[in-house]
């Protein structure tokens, strides 16, 4: 009796956990239909209550689907009241749950993949909208489903076209439409894009006839036919076209606040062009209304009312242009400014946040040429430094970004969310690094969706990751950088600073002599590009300076008259940083006064009057300071032996280095993987091979005796803080130009990777010279212990050298290799020895000059007695 009544107390418990199990499903699913039925703020924050505590509780299959759902519902809803932030995160626990569990029987792509695609493109997430709708387009080809991978590709062109690149979305446009499921919709939407972007290439005629030919008349076709009245200088026909859209527009019902914000602002655009301002202000107060119905001022917004959204920054910029007082002008840029970090903070690529600098840098001209025009009228120097700062804002972000990573993780070693932060990073450029060798051949497109899904699930880690550390380290990322720190660094190091920002209009020019801050305009006018680009060009090959030494000599000193720093003072110590086009100048080769000596060593060249370094922004020169150098070498020499790519004189560096007992890797033994096993244990690292700048298409390389090494792969190497990089290959200094982070080249993966000093070359070197050149670097760096003054003493002894012909001489030769990095010269105490040697026999004299007087009294009293 008692073990039936066991049995049935059994079977009660199992049934009812069953029931407990079914019951979990059903509330999950009970709360999304409550939600939407009354869909609400207050029914989304008791959805959100009800939602954490599911997520600690599903187990199985079913109930894993259940908060899918329910997920995807509440991301709707967000996305369409304006919490795009919220949606995204959202949406992105919708698919990792998905993803992760492997689940199935759900649309994920019509209701999670979609949506998020969009919002990442809404949100200047490029890199992530790209590889969500990769992906889904992946899933639609293997269900064969024409229709979203038609879709698909629309919206991957909408991604290209955000970021300006227009003839990239024409062409997988021009591709898709020739899928013969293309519905007639899709069509229509299709040659409505392909209009828009032949509308950014300037392409009016193509874009008319697509307008033409289509006939439509919806919102977007209506849109750019009247912005192609504007170009035909119709103003009444280019009005009357908007009006019609704005009618078609209101007519549907499924828009959002975010659409009708966006349309006040093309309208507001359209009357821009036509000089009304007052109507385009008008449109552009609507357009805020309609983001922040809440916000009371629009003149002016507080910014925590303000969230991640594009809109806000083409509100904000076009009032600060509208504005003719100076301080509302900032005023307005600083809200866009500020939008703009909050979008950055929901960014984990390089990638996107070098895309999302762009705009900035715009924004940041406008702002300097603002306080420029103020400093012109009062002469006053606090436009200067508000100037400086703005200007050192927008420098090299991602690079800064790293080296802050970099610092926190050296000061909080066990830090878990640090640790797992630089993990994630470094696992993201290792996958970026095989999707590119992947994309170079063409092979395994599977392979490439399985690294698309997995870089789309990395960057959501990160982000989350991202948050958590802005969170801790609150207080270390904000530190503001100031000015104060930087004149105290230039005194310490007897230095002059010169400092560039390059615009589209001006370069401006900052030079900070004897603790004074002088400010300089330069017009980028026909001359001064002209002058700049032949400089540059001297230097594409050895004969084209020896061909014509007069003209070179005159260029240059053109050149230097147009950079205005004839005010630096000679003999001392010179930090540069340059900007734009300026990053491949060698400023060692400027030529300081007229001459017509074809005499290479008698030239002037800025070389023989000041100690150059160069450095990437103000605020790692400040943060560069000489640590105690250990002198542990490593050098790699593939040499090529026996191949039309062998470096003969390799093997004379190789000589220089082994005086200092430093560890070589010859021949085949110079690997790319003895180069990645070795790189973080060892002080001064020095690479002797061939490199490559890269192209439009395919990255820069450095290559190894075995394989090339992509500039990715220098991205993802971990623990790699060497104290000097040398880089003794051609063009490591060279790569894209990006606004703002400078040339995407070898060196500045060293530097993103850790290195604190880096010597590297700015177009294709000479074999010879480079291994005299490097020679002499090490033999005087045995002397000096200094890696600047090494610099400068290996390119002294090269001109100085009577061994080497002039023709070898010319600045080609010896002027390729660019330092940056540090003013480490070791302080000369010959003067404190002999200072305090001089005290010393002065104290001797005295003390003896004593003793004899007593003596003396001593004798004489004797005497006396």
């Amino acid at each position: 009796m008692q073990f039936g009544n066991f049995k049935i107390i059994v079977l009660i418990f199992f049934f009812t956990s069953i029931g407990f199990s079914q019951t979990l499903e059903d509330q999950i699913y009970d709360a999304v239909d409550s939600f939407i039925s009354n869909t609400n703020k207050k029914s989304l924050e008791i959805l959100n209550g009800k939602e954490k505590d599911f997520s600690k509780k599903v187990k199985t299959f079913d109930e894993q689907l259940a908060l899918v759902i329910l997920y995807c519902n509440k991301g709707s809803f967000e996305m369409k009241n304006n919490l795009e932030k919220n949606a995204i995160t959202t949406y992105e626990k919708a698919w990792k749950l998905f993803d992760k569990n492997k689940l199935s029987n759900y649309d994920i792509v019509e209701y999670c993949l979609k949506p998020l695609g969009t919002l990442y493109t809404k949100s200047g997430n490029f890199t992530l909208a790209e590889n969500i709708i990769k992906k889904y387009i992946f899933i639609a080809e293997k269900e064969d489903n024409q229709t979203t991978i038609i879709s698909g590709y629309i919206n991957l062109s909408i991604v290209y076209k955000s970021i300006g690149k227009y003839q990239t979305a024409i062409d997988l446009l021009q591709k898709v439409a020739k899928n013969k499921a293309v519905s007639s919709l899709q069509n229509k939407r299709i040659q409505e894009e392909l209009a828009v972007n032949f509308l950014g290439l300037k392409k009016f005629e193509n874009a008319n006839q697509l307008l033409k030919k289509s006939n439509e008349n919806n919102y977007q076709s209506l849109k750019s036919k009247s912005f192609l009245e504007l170009q035909k200088n119709n103003p009444k026909e280019a009005i009357s076209y908007f009006e019609n859209a704005k009618t078609y527009f209101f007519k549907t019902n499924n828009f959002t606040a975010r659409e009708v914000a966006k349309m006040y602002m093309d309208e507001a655009s359209l009357y821009l062009f036509l000089k009304d301002d007052t109507k385009a202000k008008n449109l552009l107060s609507k357009a805020l209304q309609t983001l922040l119905p809440l916000e009371k001022n629009m003149t002016l917004p507080k910014k925590n009312s303000l969230y991640a959204e594009n809109t806000f920054l083409a509100i904000f910029d076009v009032l600060a242009q509208l504005e003719t007082n100076s301080q509302k002008k900032i005023d307005y840029y600083n809200l866009s400014f500020y939008v703009s970090d909050l979008i950055k903070d929901n960014i984990a690529s390089q990638e996107s946040l070098i895309i999302q600098q762009f705009d900035d840098r715009k924004r940041t001209e406008k702002c300097l040429e603002t306080f420029w025009n103020e400093y012109q009228k009062t002469n006053e120097d606090s436009w200067i430094e508000k100037a400086f700062l703005f200007a050192e804002k927008s420098k090299s972000v991602v690079l800064k970004e790293k080296n802050q990573l970099k610092t926190l993780l050296e000061l909080h070693p066990k830090n878990k969310d640090l640790l797992v932060q630089n993990q994630l990073t470094s696992q993201q450029e290792k996958l970026i690094n095989k999707l590119i060798r992947l994309q170079i051949t063409g092979e395994n497109p599977n392979e490439i969706e399985t690294i698309n899904s997995e870089l789309a699930s990395i960057s959501m880690e990160l982000k989350s990751y991202n948050e958590k550390i802005q969170k801790q380290f609150k207080n270390d990322i904000q530190k503001q950088f100031r000015l104060s720190d930087l004149f105290d660094k230039i005194e310490n190091d007897k230095a002059q600073l010169v400092y560039f920002f390059w615009g589209n209009e001006s370069v401006y020019e900052f030079q900070i002599i004897d603790g004074k801050i002088i400010w300089n305009q330069i017009k980028i006018d026909g001359s001064f590009a002209s002058n700049l680009k032949n400089f540059i060009h001297f230097f594409d090959n050895a004969s084209v300076i020896n061909n014509d030494i007069n003209l070179f000599t005159k260029t240059s000193f053109q050149l230097f008259e147009n950079l205005k720093i004839s005010a630096l003072q000679k003999d001392k110590n010179t930090i540069i940083i340059p900007d734009g086009l300026l990053n491949f100048v060698s400023f060692d080769a400027l030529v300081t006064q007229k001459t017509t000596s074809k005499n290479y060593s008698k030239v002037p060249f800025l070389v023989f009057q000041n100690k150059l370094a160069y450095q990437t922004n103000a605020t790692f020169y400040i943060e560069n300071i000489p640590r105690e150098k250990q002198n542990t070498i490593v050098g790699f020499f593939p040499v090529f032996e026996n191949t039309n790519a062998e470096l003969m004189y390799s093997k004379e560096e190789a000589k220089a280095l082994q005086s200092l007992k430093a560890k070589l890797f010859m021949n085949e033994n110079a690997s790319k993987e003895n180069f990645i096993k070795n790189c973080s244990k060892y002080n001064i690292l020095h690479v002797s091979t061939h490199g490559t700048s890269g192209t439009f298409n395919e990255p820069a390389t450095l290559v190894f005796y075995d394989e090339l090494l992509l500039i990715q792969e220098l991205y993802a190497l971990e623990n790699c803080h060497p104290q000097l990089v040398v880089l003794s290959a051609c063009e490591t200094g060279i790569g894209k130009l990006q606004k703002g982070e400078g040339a995407i080249s070898i060196a500045r993966a060293f530097q993103y990777a850790g290195a604190e000093n880096i010597l590297f070359s700015l177009w294709k070197i000479n074999d010879y010279a480079t291994a005299q050149l490097m020679t002499n670097f090490y033999k005087n760096f045995e002397k000096t212990n200094s890696f600047f003054e090494s610099n400068y003493l290996s390119k002294m002894d090269y001109l100085q050298n009577e061994e080497i012909s002039n023709a070898k001489k010319s600045p080609y030769y010896w002027s390729s290799f660019v330092y940056y990095g540090s003013i480490d010269v070791e302080e000369n105490n010959y003067f404190y020895y002999l200072l305090f040697g001089g005290i010393l026999i002065i104290i001797l004299l005295l003390i003896y000059g004593r003793n004899s007087r007593f003596f003396k009294r001593e004798k004489i009293q004797k005497d006396k007695v």
